[in-house]
């Protein structure tokens, strides 16, 4: 009899604990719970002034601070006349207002000692690794470098330079031409030799042309930092005292001993365009800087007067060579290795001068953006879309079995939709994650089959006709040990240290797949999904994740173009999460779009560099509303930016996304977040359903606070960050709102 009692508790219990695994939750129903509510859409709160808003700035004029070189070489170009130091390479020109650009600052300035004007003066700055001696000490020269040796020869429209430098005897070739409004300036990649034990790290390119002696000239520096980002020419602050530098597209993850990558980020937002700018009198005179070859190596640099006698400057660097930690047995320890080979960079820059009007942020981001020649959108709604992302599956671990929580089904994804276009949204751009048996986090990089839990053919079919696009997402960068469709023995990409790119999460391991990998899984896949009604893919990772795979001999400028062959090919809709500006031609739709800068102390504004180029080109949207801080401020932003707003949504409540690769989706359930979602498209749609499709053409700051952008529809918007209302002429913009304006109508 005890024996039965036993066996019929011990059934229970293993019962019990299936149960748990497989998220049948029969003893705890929290799908009733409340949700954390959003930020009311009505507070208003006080505008508190910093560096995420735009200010005004000064009119005054720029004034030369510097005369011409002693005894130039002149040369003659489309441009007008060149003057070069032969000495230094420096150069001068004049633009239509008689400002005199200089590639190097005035050197008559007293007490700077020989050293640095040495310094400031040289065209190139190359950094270089002996390895003849332990440890490869690092050594910099410049073009007075004794022994230095220069041959220049001028050629049309501008002028050749073979340079050996005296210590290391590298050689390098520069070009430099001038153009109708433009210079470019190139060192080829088999101009370089190193034929010595010199090896080049990095070089660094006219890096004090434009160079501001602390706030002697008006004006700023623009940074392609996150959306965009300025910084006023200001007198010595000591206590500033680190330089800014930033790789172009993020951190070069390659060199490092990480084991979870996870862990291995860059502070702040990243350089998603590899641009920088400086302005010598606001709408007055401006150079834009356009990196057009090498960027896959290049950094940005920014040095303050507290760190540079008093300047201010921005330029560019190009990393040739780098050393890292190579583990030489289990316990840990490593040496100091250096790599052999140089990265293969054609160094390309392209220096815009801009007058007047489009001396300006603004004006480098039109200038951007015609070099770019992103097709026009071919948008054709009347009204703003709403990116809506659906949670379909997700596994976990359970206490014996995997367990699998269904989010939302096909069918309830739809009921949603629905019940959003009765409610006045007309267009709704969805995109649905985890569709596979695996889920959202354990499927990657295998999507073939959508799975029965979320819906057959026919439930998929009904959810696409009730969306007007819908997405599928998928990751084909990172593979899930949880998941198949690739071999962990051969199929993973390696860091210069043999090492795998690792991230580890608490419910699963990923790597990085070699490109050779990427390629199959993601051709195979795509084959398998274009048999399902839907209009394209979301994919992760891809806008972002640059990578070398050493042991395949694979580098970043493979990757880049990998990737754009891979999308090109592609007869379905893209969209992609935190785009870099290689892919941004090869895109439909830009998901989680940048609304900031890094916020650095240094950092004056910020500005949307970025939502400018990209105008009239590609649907923006924003990241997730549903975790806004303060709603109406950040919807402000939106209008402001041009960016659409975004929802992730699921039928049951984010508790249940707990101890999963998702926990962090706090608040997704669609019955709590559902006015959120009415209100905030609507407040939205009432200022960018005027610009559906068109580019922005100004972006004024009226005062500080007020923003009035201009589009090429011939629509203004006005947009009022205060807290109290804001009188533009005979209008009254009230508090945290806007206004939309009809220039011909004068609506």
């Amino acid at each position: 009899m005890f024996s039965k009692i036993f066996l019929k508790r011990m059934i229970t219990m293993f019962i019990i604990f299936i149960s748990i695994s497989f998220g049948v939750h029969a003893f705890m129903d929290t799908s009733d719970f409340q949700e954390i509510a959003i930020p009311n859409f009505d507070e208003i709160i006080p505008l508190v002034d910093s560096n995420k808003y735009t200010h005004q700035k000064s009119n005054a004029t720029a004034f030369n601070q510097q005369g011409f070189f002693d005894d130039p070489v002149e040369i003659l170009t489309p441009y007008g006349t060149v003057y070069l130091d032969p000495a230094s390479l420096a150069f001068q020109v004049v633009n239509s207002n008689g400002y005199i650009w200089s590639s190097t600052i005035n050197t008559d300035l007293p007490g700077l000692p020989n050293t640095f004007l040495r310094r400031v003066r040289s065209a190139i700055i190359i950094e270089s690794f002996n390895t003849g001696v332990t440890g490869f000490a690092l050594t910099e020269e410049n073009l007075f470098e004794n022994n230095t040796e220069i041959q220049t020869t001028i050629i049309t429209n501008g002028f050749h330079s073979l340079i050996t430098f005296g210590r290391s005897q590298i050689q390098i070739g520069l070009y430099v031409t001038f153009g109708q409004d433009s210079i470019k300036v190139e060192i080829p990649y088999d101009e370089i030799n190193e034929s010595g034990a010199y090896k080049i790290s990095s070089i660094k390119v006219y890096p004090y042309f434009g160079a501001v002696l602390e706030d002697q000239i008006p004006g700023y520096v623009f940074l392609p930092d996150g959306i965009g980002a300025l910084v006023d020419y200001k007198k010595t602050d000591p206590l500033i005292s680190t330089n800014y530098q930033k790789e172009v597209y993020d951190r070069n993850i390659g060199y490092n001993l990480e084991k979870n990558m996870n862990n291995f980020i860059s502070g702040g937002t990243k350089i998603y365009a590899p641009v920088f700018g400086f302005v010598h009198g606001v709408n007055q005179n401006a150079v834009f800087a356009n990196i057009t070859g090498g960027a896959e190596y290049a950094m940005i640099n920014l040095y303050f007067p507290a760190r540079t006698r008093g300047f201010t400057t921005v330029f560019s660097e190009f990393v040739y060579r780098k050393t890292y930690r190579q583990p030489i047995d289990k316990v840990g320890n490593t040496i100091s290795l250096l790599q052999l080979f140089s990265n293969p960079i054609d160094i390309q820059i392209e220096y815009t001068l801009l007058e007047n009007e489009h001396a300006n942020y603004v004006g480098m981001a039109k200038t951007y953006r015609d070099y770019l020649a992103i097709e026009d959108s071919n948008s054709s709604y009347q009204a703003v879309p709403l990116r809506l992302d659906a949670i379909g599956i997700e596994k976990s671990k359970g206490l014996l079995f995997d367990r699998t929580t269904v989010m939302t089904t096909f069918n309830e994804f739809r009921e949603i939709t629905l019940d959003l276009k009765e409610n006045g949204i007309d267009h709704i751009i969805g995109s649905f994650n985890g569709f596979t048996k695996r889920g959202v986090t354990w499927s990657a990089p295998q999507y073939e089959n959508i799975s029965r839990r979320v819906g057959n053919q026919k439930d998929l079919e009904s959810l696409k006709d009730a969306l007007d696009e819908l997405y599928f997402v998928a990751e084909y960068i990172k593979a899930s040990n949880q998941s198949a469709g690739y071999n962990q023995y051969f199929d993973l990409a390696k860091k210069i240290n043999d090492q795998l790119y690792t991230y580890q999460s608490a419910t699963d391991t990923k790597y990085l797949l070699e490109y050779q990998t990427v390629q199959n899984v993601m051709n195979k896949s795509i084959s398998r999904l274009s048999n399902y009604p839907i209009d394209g893919v979301l994919i992760e990772s891809m806008g972002s994740l640059l990578y070398d795979d050493f042991s395949n001999k694979k580098y970043l400028p493979d990757g880049i173009l990998l990737y754009q062959e891979l999308l090109s090919n592609l007869e379905m809709n893209v969209a992609l999460y935190d785009v870099n500006a290689y892919l941004w031609n090869y895109i439909d739709a830009f998901y989680d779009f940048p609304m900031y800068s890094s916020q650095y102390i240094t950092f004056d504004d910020t500005v949307p560099f970025l939502s400018i180029v990209l105008s009239g080109s590609v649907d923006l949207y924003g990241p997730h509303a549903n975790f806004y801080p303060y709603a109406r401020d950040e919807l402000l932003r939106l209008i402001d930016f041009g960016v659409y707003p975004s929802f992730v949504v699921t039928e049951k409540s984010s508790k249940k996304l707990q101890e999963t690769g998702l926990e962090s989706i706090y608040s997704s359930k669609y019955l709590d977040i559902k006015n959120s979602i009415l209100t905030y498209h609507g407040f939205v749609d009432g200022a960018l359903s005027h610009v559906i499709g068109s580019k922005i053409m100004n972006r004024e700051v009226i005062s500080n606070g007020v923003i009035k952008v201009t589009y090429d529809n011939n629509v203004e918007i006005i947009i009022n960050y205060r807290e109290q209302a804001y009188n533009v002429g005979s209008l009254s913009i009230e508090a945290k709102n806007y206004q939309v304006i009809h220039i011909n109508s004068g609506d």
